[in-house]
């Protein structure tokens, strides 16, 4: 349930908050507009977005599944312990420590953990890196906060079509 008053209405209560700040609406668009281009692999895009929806404690997010981003349930499971997971490659764990820390204390982010990310990534890829995350950590939050995530449930059908049920 919302924790402000939202328009009524038939489209997902994220959609209507947004109705509330309209000069925000278009600009949140174009950022998921320019993260949907970002040429990060979608792997990776996938993994970030798990490592910031565990900590953002989103229930969207955490039922959100990109499927045909590489990323299997067994992968998403094991997140949250990624360093300890042999089912991530030493980039993605590389990638998925930066999300993590992007998240958590971004203001104590090692030069070292960037020198490391530049060198598999580019500065490009880093840069591309911490917009994407940064999309999803404002996104999660922004549903999180105003109990906007709590409102609804994203499942799959065993048709692999997207399901919302309201709890």
């Amino acid at each position: 349930m919302a924790r402000i008053e939202i328009p009524d209405g038939d489209t997902p209560e994220v959609v209507r908050a947004l109705t509330l700040a309209p000069h925000f609406a278009e600009v949140v668009w174009a950022y998921e507009q320019a993260v949907a281009k970002s040429p990060l692999d979608r792997r990776l895009h996938e993994l970030v977005r798990m490592r910031i929806a565990l900590i953002n404690e989103c229930v969207v997010c955490l039922n959100w599944r990109n499927k045909d981003w590489g990323v299997t349930e067994e992968e998403l499971a094991a997140v949250g312990d990624y360093a300890a997971s042999d089912l991530f490659s030493a980039q993605e764990k590389l990638v998925l420590e930066y999300a993590e820390r992007f998240a958590t204390d971004s203001a104590r982010i090692a030069d070292d953990l960037i020198e490391r990310l530049v060198e598999q990534l580019g500065a490009a890829g880093v840069a591309d890196l911490t917009l994407v995350a940064g999309k999803y950590l404002a996104m999660g939050r922004f549903m999180q906060v105003l109990g906007l995530d709590q409102a609804c449930n994203l499942v799959f059908d065993d048709s692999g079509e997207l399901v919302v049920t309201t709890a």
